[in-house]
This record gives C-alpha cells, sequence and structure tokens, in this order.
C-alpha cells in the first residue's frame, strides 16, 4: 500500500478499470438472438413513445450533421434541449441512491466554488441561474459510469472538476441550475508505480505537488520527477483537460508529451482505455491525445498513466537582467537556436521584478530590470558550468546588465522563488496603485508564438500595454523557452470591458505572428471567440463533429471550447463586463 501523505492508497493487486490488459468481448449467438428479440419488441413499443414528449424532444435533436458529413457547421444543429426540473430531479434520485447522499453537497460556498473562483478570469454572466444544483464526489471510474448513465438517460448537463485553479471559466455551469459538478476530491489516490519503467498510475484529484512530494520521499522514486508544473493547487486531470505545463516545459514538455494512456468515462457511461502502456505505440489512432486538452467536453478522466524523469544529479541557477525585455527575448532566441537546452527558461519584466522586491518573501534583492531564470541540469558541475560560460556570454552581446549563477540548491531555491511569486506580487501591488484598493482583479492571459517572433511581440505588447495606460498595472512573465507568455494587468472590475479590448489586440497580435491565443491555459469560455480565426472555422466544425459523435446529447461541459447551440450569446453576455458576478466572486 503506497501512502500519499493522509490519503490511502489502493493496492496494486485491486482490480482497476485501468488495467493494461484489455478484456476482450464478443457477441454470441444466444446474444444476437437476445438483442434482435429485443429490437424488434422495443421498434413496436417506438410508436407508442414516439408520441411522448420525450420522444418529441429525441426527434428534435436529429438536426444535427447528417451522416454524409465529414464536419458539423453550427447551422445545421438544433439548440440542445437539457433536463427539465421534473427530469432533473428524477435524475438527481437516482444519482443520490447510488453514490450516497454523504457523497453530495448541496452547501451554497461549495456549489460557488465549483463554479466560480478568484483565479478565474470570466465569471458566470448570470449566476443566479448558471450554477450547479449539486456537487458530486464519486469514488471510482465504476460509480462516475453509472452516475453518467443517469445524466445521459435524463440530459443532465455535467461539469467534471478536480483542483479549480483554471483561468478561462473551464468550471462554469453555462447550463444550471439543473446541472451537477462531478469533482474528484475523493479519487486522489496513487494507484500503480512503475520505477523500472519511469511511469505511475493516479486518479484525476493527485495534486501535481502532491504527486512531486511522493516521489521526492519514495526511496524507488527520489531520483525521479514529473515533468509538468503549473501553477500551485493544480490537480492532474485538469492538467490533462487544458493541456498545461509551466516551467519546465521546454526540458521535459506539455500534457501531451508527458500522459502514457488514460482511462475515460464517455458521455453515455461507457468506460474507454485510450492505449496500453508502452511508451510507443502505433495501434490506431491516438486516442490519448484526443482527451488532452479537451476540458471535459468529450469524456471524463477517471485515471492517468503518467510518464517520469530522471531528476538531473546536478543543477545550476542562473539570472540575467537587461536594459530591455527584448534583449532579454533575443537572448533566449539565441541560445535556444544554439542548441542550449535548459531545464527551464523564464522571463519577467521590468514591472513583475519591481513587484517581487516589494512583496515577496525573497531575502534576495532583484535589479529592477528584464530578467531571465534559467535552469540548467546535468551529470557533471563542471559540465554545467561550461555551459552557463557559453550562456553569459550570449548574453553579454544583448546588453546584459548582470549575470550570476549559484549550485547552492538552497540559493537555488531562493533564487527560483521570484518566479514562483510573480502572480501574488502583482496582486499586492494591485491594491497601491488601481483606483479602488478594495477591488483587486487580475486578468491572467496567456500567449504563444514560433520562437523566431517571440522577442518582437514581447516589445510590442509591452508597448501597447504602456501606451493604454496599464504602465505600472501589468506584469510579464513567460516560459519563453517554448514560446509561451503571460500577461498579468491589473483592473478594477468596471474596467473590465476596456481589459477585454487590451486582451483582444493582444491575441490579434500573436495570431498575425502564426501563434495560439492560448499557449497553456485552455480555452474554456474566455478564448473560444478566438478559435475561428486561429484554426478556421471548418476546423472548429470538425471538432464539433467529434463532440456529437462522443457526446451527441451535449451534457459533458457545455459551451466550452467551441458553441454547441446556433442561439448561443454567451460570448456577448461575457464582453458586458459582469461587475457584479466579479464582486460576488471576491465576496466568497
Amino acid at each position: 500500500m503506497f501512502r500519499l501523505g493522509y490519503k490511502l492508497i489502493r493496492p496494486i493487486s485491486r482490480v482497476r478499470f485501468n488495467s493494461t490488459r484489455a478484456t476482450p468481448q464478443s457477441t454470441t449467438g444466444p446474444q444476437l438472438f437476445k438483442y434482435f428479440a429485443l429490437a424488434t419488441v422495443f421498434s413496436g413499443a417506438g410508436i407508442y413513445l414516439g408520441q411522448t414528449v420525450f420522444k418529441q424532444q429525441e426527434q428534435q435533436q436529429q438536426k444535427s450533421p447528417t451522416p454524409d458529413l465529414s464536419t458539423s457547421p453550427l447551422s445545421t444543429l438544433s439548440p440542445p434541449i437539457y433536463a427539465t426540473e421534473q427530469e432533473f430531479q428524477i435524475g438527481l434520485s437516482k444519482i443520490l441512491n447510488l453514490v450516497g447522499k454523504e457523497h453530495a453537497s448541496f452547501d451554497k460556498d461549495v456549489l460557488h466554488t465549483h463554479n466560480d473562483s478568484f483565479f478565474q478570469t470570466h465569471h458566470p454572466p448570470d449566476p443566479t441561474k448558471q450554477h450547479p444544483h449539486v456537487v458530486i464526489y464519486p469514488n471510482s471510474t465504476q460509480e462516475v459510469s453509472e452516475v453518467l448513465k443517469i445524466a445521459h438517460e435524463y440530459r443532465i448537463p455535467v461539469v467534471a472538476s478536480s483542483g479549480l485553479t483554471s483561468v478561462e471559466g473551464q468550471n462554469i455551469h453555462t447550463r444550471g441550475p439543473y446541472s451537477i459538478s462531478l469533482s474528484f476530491g475523493h479519487m486522489n489516490k496513487i494507484l500503480e508505480f512503475h520505477p523500472e519503467d519511469l511511469d505511475i498510475v493516479v486518479e484525476p484529484g493527485v495534486g501535481w505537488q502532491d504527486l512531486d512530494d511522493f516521489l521526492r520521499n519514495d526511496p524507488q522514486g527520489d531520483h525521479l520527477l514529473f515533468g509538468p508544473d503549473p501553477g500551485m493547487g493544480a490537480n492532474i486531470a485538469g492538467m490533462v483537460g487544458t493541456s498545461a505545463s509551466g516551467t519546465n516545459a521546454f526540458k521535459y514538455g506539455t500534457m501531451k508529451e508527458n500522459v502514457v494512456n488514460l482511462t475515460v468515462v464517455l458521455a453515455d457511461g461507457t468506460i474507454i482505455k485510450t492505449k496500453q502502456r508502452p511508451r510507443k505505440s502505433s495501434a490506431g489512432y491516438d486516442m490519448t491525445r484526443l482527451f488532452i486538452g479537451s476540458e471535459g467536453t468529450l469524456g471524463v478522466i477517471t485515471e492517468i498513466t503518467l510518464k517520469l524523469h530522471v531528476r538531473p544529479k546536478f543543477e545550476f541557477v542562473s539570472i540575467a537582467a537587461f536594459e530591455t525585455i527584448k534583449d532579454a527575448a533575443a537572448t533566449a532566441q539565441n541560445l535556444i537556436s544554439q542548441g542550449i537546452q535548459p531545464n527551464a527558461i523564464e522571463i519577467l519584466n521590468d514591472t513583475m521584478m519591481s513587484f517581487v522586491n516589494e512583496f515577496s518573501d525573497s531575502k534576495t534583492r532583484y535589479l529592477e530590470h528584464p530578467t531571465l531564470f534559467m535552469k540548467f541540469g546535468g551529470a557533471s558541475e563542471q559540465a554545467i558550468a561550461e555551459q552557463t560560460k557559453v550562456v553569459e556570454a550570449i548574453a553579454a552581446k544583448n546588453n546584459v546588465i548582470k549575470f550570476e549563477s549559484s549550485h547552492d540548491e538552497d540559493m537555488n531555491q531562493e533564487l527560483w522563488s521570484a518566479r514562483r511569486s510573480g502572480l501574488w506580487s502583482t496582486f499586492e501591488h494591485g491594491a497601491k496603485v488601481l483606483e479602488d484598493p478594495n477591488d483587486v482583479n487580475v486578468w491572467a492571459t496567456d500567449i504563444a508564438v514560433p520562437i523566431s517572433k517571440l522577442s518582437s511581440i514581447i516589445s510590442e505588447i509591452n508597448q501597447d500595454l504602456i501606451e493604454g495606460g496599464y504602465d505600472n498595472k501589468f506584469s510579464v512573465m513567460g516560459h519563453i523557452g517554448d514560446g509561451n507568455c503571460h500577461f498579468l494587468i491589473l483592473f478594477n472590475s468596471k474596467d473590465h470591458g476596456v481589459v477585454s479590448q487590451v486582451v483582444d489586440k493582444m491575441v490579434e497580435r500573436a495570431l498575425n505572428y502564426e501563434g495560439t491565443s492560448t499557449g497553456e491555459h485552455g480555452v474554456g469560455v474566455g478564448k473560444r471567440k478566438y478559435l475561428p480565426q486561429e484554426l478556421g472555422i471548418t476546423t472548429v466544425d470538425a471538432m464539433r463533429q467529434i463532440k456529437l459523435a462522443l457526446d451527441p446529447r451535449r451534457i459533458l461541459n457545455p459551451d466550452k471550447i467551441f458553441k454547441i447551440d446556433p442561439n448561443d450569446t454567451l460570448d456577448e453576455q461575457l464582453e458586458g463586463g459582469h461587475i457584479k458576478e466579479i464582486q460576488e466572486c471576491r465576496n466568497h
């Protein structure tokens, strides 16, 4: 048995739905006869059922794309039909009988946190209606399957959630109040650990920091690490859902490169395993990557096999301060183009460095200039030292002001803490510079562009924000090694609409540079309006076709990533600024 903090870990010998051995299924002759008999009976009963309201609703939804179309243009769809209050109550009663009332919550604050949070830039336009009716805490893949069977039968919208740290409104219950939140707080166990194969099997509610602690404290795993390291509090399922990454992405990749396989429950309760455990397989479609980044719109992930990496024996941290942010970005671009591969390379602008000096717990005082934070790892201290000398020489050609390195572990942690404290330091600064110090909001957004375009777009957006009056009201930090930058903009609630226009321009610049509107935050409701321009309408239509194939009743996390309803006006509602909703979120 493994123990992860206070969490009891299930024994490996227990039969699980993500068993790496597939269970063959066959249809025997008697079974075929049974199905034929049942089909005959139900075809006759269908004449009667066709007269009911339930059947009429079913027929109305058949306007979804015809079988001979490869894509699903929005105009071909009828609006989705969800459970009435009466139907919802019948379905909910069955769900509560299944999981037990002790595994459900109707508490107002719990419902709010599973619908909205401080982290989200976008909030429910109408929180009186757009909220879950109940939060359900399943304990197994089988329970999730049974819950979804009921939800599918009664057309009950389901939003799966884990760490509740998403920023683009992925958890908003747009089809509330007759919807349920499926929370994985009880499914937080490490199921299998294969140190010899460099992989580990976990449940969706395991946090990446808990996983890191487990590896550090396990005699067989203390030399291993899990690559992605996004914001504090993120759980594995949410990281899969948004294809998150973090500061280590340049070396170890995003979640797309760190997931071996998934156990997924589809909208109708069907349980699938995306692949077996080998790192290499050409067996059919890449179903694993289909679900990574799908934000719970295609299926509910219940078990994940993750890749692990060998922890560097030695690691140096280098910090380089520059005259301009363009110089800092150019240095990153130069060293990458020369084949130098840091474990991590991050950029912070001058305002971020001043916020860190003022509000972080770091004992170090930093130059308040655009700064690169870099990690270099390897098996030899001498080899790493030689590599940092090469990096210092590259920085010198780009007007570096100060370059320093450390190989002491405690000092490394101290220096890197500045990067970790960026968000909270920015938030604290807001109380000093905003018109209403009691109404501080941070719009956290990210973009990504090809490395060759990085220095240009960072300097251009930096200038846009200064000219827009946000000189001391924004900060920049980014995973610059893979072209991904985050912009944190401080604002009062009344200025939400103005900041939204600033972000629109930011995204437009990224797309003009052949970039993306979202590097690792996902789409949610906040960035779905950019997808047709970024990917093309036909690509979005193809995504919608996949959604309808796996979730024909559109119950899984409705309205995220792209529209599924031709009458959807959510984008227009979000543009309203929703001051009241932001304040309500802050009050919680």
